[in-house]
């Protein structure tokens, strides 16, 4: 069992209240963000740098615009032909020991290798897009709060 510890809040001395009981106000540190007013889905979390966060998750989401365009502008006439030889009988297709075709291309079973693995490749990394999204969201919580503070620690 590992425990965590939780970031501790300074206690204020003890106070008499009216009626003489005594009482412990809790207040938080000036330094500290408090990010209570921001919504719970994007509320950023302390110790964490969302520049970074929002940094990996840009280049994931490049990575999933990178492998789609491969595939529809560069791979795609690739793929068509790869659909149209799919078609063909045995006859036709080339001698695979040798890795030519009757018609004399040689390599083009390799391109045609290449695009039909990287067909879909975009998939994987799609899921980036939506979380780079949510990243900028909280990112812009984050930095909000932190310019708040720091603009308070300058005036002091």
């Amino acid at each position: 069992l590992i425990l965590v510890n939780k970031p501790k809040y300074n206690m204020a001395s003890e106070s008499t209240a009216a009626d003489g009981s005594n009482t412990a106000a809790i207040t938080s540190p000036k330094n500290v963000p408090n990010f209570s007013h921001v919504p719970w889905p994007v509320r950023p979390r302390d110790g964490i740098n969302y520049d970074f966060v929002a940094t990996l998750y840009l280049i994931g989401s490049a990575l999933a615009l990178s492998f789609y365009l491969l595939e529809t502008k560069i791979l795609a006439p690739l793929l068509v032909e790869n659909d149209v030889d799919a078609t063909t009988t045995a006859a036709d297709e080339s001698d695979s020991t040798t890795g030519t075709e009757e018609n004399g291309e040689e390599g083009s079973n390799a391109w045609k290798e290449f695009a039909s693995g990287m067909q879909g490749m975009y998939f994987i990394f799609a899921p980036f897009v939506p979380c780079l999204l949510w990243s900028l969201l909280v990112r812009y919580f984050w930095l909000k709060e932190t310019k708040k503070i720091s603009l308070d620690k300058k005036d002091n």
